[in-house]
């Protein structure tokens, strides 16, 4: 194990989660665009299977140095984002009868908060390894375990509904994950993923400032074929897909991060950013974002997957 750049950032070798070979084709290297941990990280592909994954990439002791305080998904928020509803129907679409729901990753609480407002009559739990993001939660009266998906003691428990709202790819494992839940999913029940792909369009478009890399948070960059590789060796079978999150969001927010590292006079850059949030603007792009998302190539796509 080495030390980075960061004095409190420490690094650590691993293999493929998929196929166990260690031996990998440099993919990308990047820094960290979006909160500015020091340093560049590395994406390398897999030479046997094609994955691409974080290596080296930093330890588990090393996580409150890459996740700050300030980290969106650990703030409170109490609005019902369409993002949310849309969601809760796509689970209730799937499972129109009520159940258990456990959601992993949970975050402060948002995505339990939507399925007590719009489906209140599912009962919901979070699982969530970050103290502040666990309180938020629990002011919200939903039920959280505070612990890691690997420590969490779920075990002799089974749900109707699991969900990983962009969780996958922060997971150390997402393939050993995936098999645990498999054993905690009820007969006839849903897993749910939410994950970025680095072959969508967006990414293409946007190359090495696509916000999916997200680096050094994400330890796993995922193309569909290696998506579906990894939900397989689960011994899980994908159901139904769509791209229902972020469709807008994901594009514009890699506009702004390819603007803010290439425009170097202030006020262009200051210029540049705030087009991409202009109502001419945002309907120039209604064409591009309806058609990718219709064709399933928007950075986050939503699969539902059951065992096989």
């Amino acid at each position: 194990m080495s030390r980075s750049s960061a004095a409190s950032l420490q690094s650590e070798e691993v293999v493929c989660c998929l196929c166990g070979d260690h031996r990998t084709i440099p993919f990308l290297e990047a820094p960290d665009r979006m909160h500015h941990v020091p340093g560049m990280f590395t994406l390398q592909r897999c030479a046997t299977c094609g994955l691409i994954y974080q290596n080296p990439r930093p330890s588990i002791e090393s996580f409150a140095a890459i996740y700050p305080a300030n980290y969106e998904p650990y703030r409170p928020d109490y609005d019902l984002h369409p993002d949310w509803r849309r969601l809760c129907a796509f689970i209730e679409r799937l499972q129109p009868q009520p159940g258990e729901l456990l959601d992993v990753g949970a975050g402060a609480g948002a995505f339990l908060l939507a399925m007590r407002t719009v489906l209140p009559q599912w009962s919901v739990t979070g699982v969530e390894p970050n103290a502040q993001a666990a309180d938020a939660v629990r002011r919200t009266g939903a039920r959280v375990i505070q612990a890691t998906l690997e420590t969490a003691p779920l075990d002799g428990t089974v749900w109707d509904a699991i969900t990983l709202w962009n969780v996958l790819e922060h997971l150390p494992d997402p393939l050993a994950a995936l098999r645990r839940l498999r054993q905690l999913l009820r007969r006839g029940g849903f897993i749910y993923i939410t994950v970025p792909l680095c072959d969508s369009w967006d990414a293409r478009l946007c190359g090495a400032y696509w916000c999916g890399w997200e680096l050094p948070r994400h330890f796993y960059a995922f193309e569909r074929a290696s998506l579906w590789r990894l939900i397989d060796a689960a011994g899980l079978v994908p159901y139904r897909s769509a791209c229902l999150v972020g469709v807008e969001y994901h594009f514009t927010e890699s506009l702004r991060l390819m603007i803010n590292a290439r425009v170097r006079r202030f006020a262009m850059r200051r210029l540049g950013v705030a087009l991409t949030f202009s109502r001419p603007f945002r309907c120039l792009i209604r064409p591009y974002l309806w058609t990718a998302a219709q064709l399933k190539r928007c950075t986050a796509l939503t699969v539902a997957v059951h065992a096989a």
